[in-house]
């Protein structure tokens, strides 16, 4: 069957690495199209086809072009300024293309097109009340000043860009909390479609798997590892021999030292693992029972989502898109002694833990690579016949 080509289509990423979240979306985004448009992916830095191809398990071949903009590839510092700088030139190659989308947040395009929210950093006031600032120096630029406020306003004046420019595209949310927000605080409709988790999980059985938990993703304050820590150091002190592997990215931070000191007082329970990869990966996860994240007002939540998939029972807080992948009162807390108690009664209860398998099995059937390009197929054949 010959391709048709008649339709170019633009996809939109800052950096298109090897990774899990939104860099994951643009590259599946151009695979769910490339059968029947002309697909380009547009970035500041690349791998190049075969390295993300091998890690996303994708298919992309000499006819999806990479476009990298050469002034930005070296511009490794300054996000909001890198991305206004972006913009600024999707905006000058917009007439190239029929339709351009935006992988990772808002984009004023300059003309109408189609973006994908991942979080809420493009809206400073936003970010912050959603996402406090970070402790220490790093936080000391991310807080509400004057040379913060000018920065900012040098980003939107090189970009050209405006808000009502963005209001004007089809956006797409990562949850319905997402969604929410977005119409809360922007006056913005979206569409929901749910993130892809990228890996493929074995099938282990539940006698094979340890009475173990696993956390996943980065350390640092807002993911809240230090109440996990205590709150299964809580339910230990009703009589579970469990314990716990944190994954994650082992900086030298104040945090992930606060984290270290932390572990060491509470014994060998507790595991500071770094990172692992793929296999590695897998095999942490399909050979444990539990999962927990502990990050209020999380837009999704991808690692969660990961957790769910490899057959863990996940428990989360009660805020964000992370209540729609468990979807379930029994894996939801409020607060320390909620998470303990909770924990305690699925821990004693082969029957209960029977029942939230069977749930879970069902909600990670939503985040499949295969249900997410089908979603942004039909999407796409929609905006255009609706645009014609």
């Amino acid at each position: 069957m010959s391709r048709r080509v008649e339709k170019k289509v633009g996809i939109i990423h800052p950096e298109l690495i090897e990774s899990g979240g939104s860099e994951a979306a643009a590259v599946y985004i151009a695979e769910a199209l490339r059968d029947k448009y002309n697909v380009s992916l547009i970035t500041t830095s690349a791998s190049n086809l075969e390295e993300l191809n091998e890690y996303y398990g994708t298919n992309l071949g000499s006819d999806v072009e990479i476009i990298e903009h050469l002034l930005l590839k070296r511009f490794r510092v300054f996000d909001a300024l890198r991305g206004s700088l972006l913009t600024r030139f999707c905006r000058s190659i917009a007439d190239s293309f029929d339709l351009l989308i935006s992988a990772y947040n808002v984009m004023d395009f300059g003309e109408r097109g189609i973006q994908f929210i991942a979080d809420f950093c493009f809206d400073d006031k936003l970010r912050g009340k959603l996402n406090p600032s970070p402790n220490g120096i790093k936080g000391y630029f991310y807080r509400d000043s004057l040379i913060r406020r000018i920065y900012l306003g040098l980003g939107r004046l090189i970009s050209g860009a405006s808000e009502e420019g963005f209001k004007k595209n089809l956006t797409v949310a990562n949850s319905r909390w997402s969604a929410e927000v977005m119409k809360k605080e922007c006056g913005i409709d979206c569409k929901v479609i749910y993130p892809p988790v990228i890996a493929e999980f074995p099938d282990i059985s539940w006698e094979e798997r340890k009475d173990g938990f696993v956390y996943l993703g980065r350390l640092i304050p807002k993911k809240g590892i230090d109440f996990i820590i205590e709150a299964l150091d809580k339910v230990r002190r009703k009589g579970w021999d469990i314990h716990l592997h944190i994954i994650g990215p082992l900086e030298n931070t104040e945090y992930v030292k606060h984290l270290k000191r932390l572990s060491a007082q509470k014994g060998d329970w507790v595991k500071m693992e770094g990172v692992k990869y793929k296999e590695e990966k897998r095999e942490f996860l399909t050979s444990h029972r539990f999962g927990i994240s502990a990050r209020p007002k999380e837009p999704f939540g991808i690692s969660v989502a990961e957790m769910v998939r490899a057959g863990c029972i996940v428990w989360v807080p009660d805020s964000g898109g992370q209540l729609e992948i468990v979807n379930h009162p029994d894996l939801v807390f409020t607060d320390i002694e909620d998470a303990t108690n909770k924990i305690d009664r699925v821990l004693e209860s082969s029957e209960l833990q029977k029942s939230l398998r069977r749930h879970l099995r069902k909600q990670a059937e939503i985040f499949s690579v295969e249900v997410f390009k089908k979603e942004v197929k039909a999407l796409v054949d929609d905006y255009f016949e609706r645009n014609e």
